[in-house]
């Protein structure tokens, strides 16, 4: 059921990162995945507000770059008020070997699962080039 769920999830970000890629391609050009080879990222806690409110969520984030790969510019195209700060914050700390468009699209996975802790939890795993999930913990029960 989980592995449902989670394929469930993946083919809706997908088809959601297809549309705002399709929309955007109309002004920018498209991006595709063989443009977008990661030289360095930086890890992304779970923001606390988002976690205390149990917040999830996917944002997706259009970043340009410089002629070094470096991020210079991020924006979000879509996503939650309360997780797009930190992750146009943690866009600007990674960086791509340079494309031809000098840009690249991040996308963000936020998710809190059913552990619970006394101390919080917040654990991110990139599946490259662009795909970051950020989970946590279940606030603690009081």
């Amino acid at each position: 059921m989980k592995l449902m769920s989670k394929n469930v999830i993946l083919a809706i970000v997908f088809l959601a990162i297809s549309l705002v890629t399709a929309s955007q391609s109309q002004q920018d050009g498209a991006i595709s995945d063989k443009e977008m080879k990661l030289v360095d990222f930086a890890d992304l806690e779970y923001p606390k507000l988002a976690r205390t409110a149990l917040v999830q969520g996917i944002v997706v984030v259009r970043a340009k770059l410089d002629d070094k790969g470096y991020v210079v510019e991020s924006t979000a195209l879509s996503g939650s008020d309360v997780l797009i700060p930190d992750c146009l914050a943690n866009a600007r700390k990674w960086r791509f070997q340079p494309n031809a468009k000098k840009a690249v699209v991040i996308v963000y996975n936020f998710r809190v699962t059913d552990a619970v802790s006394k101390s919080g939890c917040s654990h991110f795993m990139l599946e490259a080039p662009n795909f970051a999930t950020i989970t946590t913990c279940s606030p603690q029960i009081r």
